[in-house]
């Protein structure tokens, strides 16, 4: 069984659990990528589930019978979250709860309700029976440049390329909502530019 087939088998494992829940999760990090069909030099090794703070212990408790470990507060000089980790169907889990990244004099959040899950894609699974929600592109594009991840930024801009006017309001929304510096902001943009991806309202 590929990597790809057995991460969907754990989402539509987790999607089974809290399908009776209204707290919202939506997938980041590399699965989301490869969930694109974005061509990632390596297999993801785990598998990133974003909610917001006040949804971890709802979720948690649906995903309780896959649980390692309980939800703990994780702050680092770059991250704050609330980290808990699962194994389901032989994948890592990791729930990551009201995240946070502060980096190059900006802060970002992950509004996963506000911001995130409103301009999020949905992905359907091997399991007819359900799709998952993945992240915008904007928010891997930031995410991504604030912890210098350029071989990350160089696929996520190349995606972008293929149709800007489709990722126009993320960015927009995202970039409204967080703290970035003028300086972030001006050179994450001349990357979109000279991906091509340029010439929208979110880059002049």
């Amino acid at each position: 069984m590929s990597e790809n087939e057995r991460i969907h088998k754990a989402l539509a494992a987790v999607k089974k659990a809290t399908e009776s829940s209204q707290a919202q999760w939506i997938i980041g990090g590399s699965a989301s990528l490869m969930l694109r069909g974005l061509e990632l030099s390596n297999n993801p090794r785990d598998l990133d589930i974003y909610c917001d703070e006040e949804n971890v212990e709802e979720i948690y408790d649906a995903l309780e019978p896959f649980a390692q470990d309980q939800p703990t507060l994780s702050v680092t000089d770059m991250y704050r979250s609330t980290l808990s980790h699962f194994i389901i169907q032989g994948i890592q889990v990791e729930l990551v709860g009201g995240f946070e990244v502060s980096a190059k004099g900006c802060k970002y959040e992950t509004m996963v309700n506000k911001l995130l899950m409103p301009f999020s894609e949905q992905v359907q699974l091997n399991d007819a029976n359900y799709s998952v929600a993945i992240v915008p592109l904007a928010h891997e594009l930031w995410f991504n440049f604030l912890r210098d991840r350029m071989d990350r930024v160089d696929l996520i801009v190349q995606a972008i390329a293929k149709a800007p006017a489709q990722h126009e309001g993320a960015f927009l929304a995202i970039e409204t909502n967080n703290a970035f510096t003028a300086e972030a902001r001006r050179t994450l943009h001349q990357l979109l530019s000279y991906g091509k991806a340029g010439g929208l309202s979110w880059t002049e």
